[in-house]
């Protein structure tokens, strides 16, 4: 059984279009940067991995890598990130104590195998703030973590600000 607590509503916000699309090609841009750098380090682990581990020629390893490299970030971001999209209308953010409701669309933060690792106010681009979640999870190799952001109202910083103290105490 749950805890009643488990599910509580901690903020709703509503943003105009024009603001949401905005927050979208900015958040957008950072998963963009991020998956690159990702791929490329897929690429040069995967290659030497295979050439040192496995003794396979530089051109075989990088064949292999290459594909990989654009593979997984792609459908990471195909799959990990369906809640950017611009045009949506009456665009909304409900964050609950365990999961975040952007647009209709669920991201756990907190579970049987999740936790939120911190909670963080970011700026960005044309003086706007963004609340990022650090999501962390335990895999074979260890701990990985994912980070999901939010743009905060200018009218609502200060509920974003008490919601960083809370989840920080």
């Amino acid at each position: 059984m749950k805890h009643p607590q488990q599910n509580k509503l901690l903020a709703h916000w509503f943003y105009s279009e024009k603001e949401w699309n905005e927050f979208v090609v900015i958040e957008k841009a950072n998963k963009k940067e991020d998956n690159i750098y990702f791929g490329i380090g897929i690429v040069i682990l995967g290659t030497l991995g295979l050439m040192f581990l496995r003794s396979t020629s530089f051109l075989m390893a990088l064949s292999f890598s290459i594909p990989l490299g654009i593979l997984i970030p792609f459908l990471r971001m195909t799959f990990s990130y369906k809640h950017l999209k611009t045009g949506i209308k009456n665009p909304q953010v409900q964050l609950f104590t365990n999961y975040l409701l952007i647009n209709n669309c669920k991201i756990d933060l907190s579970g049987k195998q999740k936790r939120l690792k911190s909670l963080k106010i970011v700026d960005a681009k044309n003086n706007i703030k963004l609340l990022e979640f650090d999501i962390q999870w335990l895999t074979r190799k260890g701990p990985t973590n994912d980070e999901f952001r939010i743009l905060i109202p200018t009218e609502q910083l200060e509920e974003a600000k008490k919601l960083v103290e809370e989840t920080t105490v």
